[in-house]
């Protein structure tokens, strides 16, 4: 008995009778149903939410999804997941946000990220642009959070997204409470 059902292939109806043909469609759909099952499932292992774990590694290095060691699975699906619109947008401020948004979850109020972008269009109104030009990248952060390890992130979020010819600078400031919060946690 084999272990895939079997799809008879379709025939015309004039065949309906021909038992020799008969035989040899249903032979035919026994071959084929293995890779049929396997061509069916296949959404399954591209979809980087329902593929099985040992997909995963595959699939980060077909979508060039930008993980870092030392992230959980939770966290490489969505990369891979993000991998598509990140690569319309890579190298561009909007790629950059996007991923510090969904990836690193640096969301307003409690993260504020500001990209000074000198990579913009001049007009003879605009005043010229400085000599050195350098992207300028600051995260505001939480009270309370690693400075250390938010600077060294998005150091690496950056060098991902900036331009190869571009240098760039990060800041990470940590936001002071407010007097109401001291008072209250007091």
């Amino acid at each position: 008995m084999p272990a895939y059902a079997a799809r008879p292939l379709p025939l015309p109806a004039v065949y309906g009778h021909d038992t020799v043909a008969l035989a040899f469609a249903a032979a035919i759909g026994e071959a084929t149903a293995p890779a049929e099952e396997r061509i069916d499932g296949l959404d399954a292992v591209l979809d980087p939410w329902r593929a099985p774990p040992a997909f995963l590694d595959w699939l980060i290095r077909i979508t060039g999804a930008r993980v870092e060691p030392g992230w959980p699975e939770g966290l490489r699906r969505k990369a891979v997941d993000l991998a598509p619109r990140l690569a319309a947008h890579r190298g561009t401020p909007y790629g950059l946000r996007l991923e510090a948004r969904e990836i690193h979850g640096w969301v307003p109020p409690g993260f504020a990220l500001v990209v000074d972008d000198p990579g913009r269009v001049f007009t003879h109104d605009d005043p010229a642009p400085h000599a050195g030009r350098m992207l300028t990248v600051t995260l505001t952060a939480p009270a309370g959070e690693d400075q250390r390890a938010l600077e060294s992130r998005l150091t690496r979020l950056v060098r991902a997204h900036c331009p190869a010819h571009l240098p760039f600078k990060v800041t990470v400031t940590l936001a002071h409470k407010a007097p109401d919060e001291r008072s209250q946690q007091g």
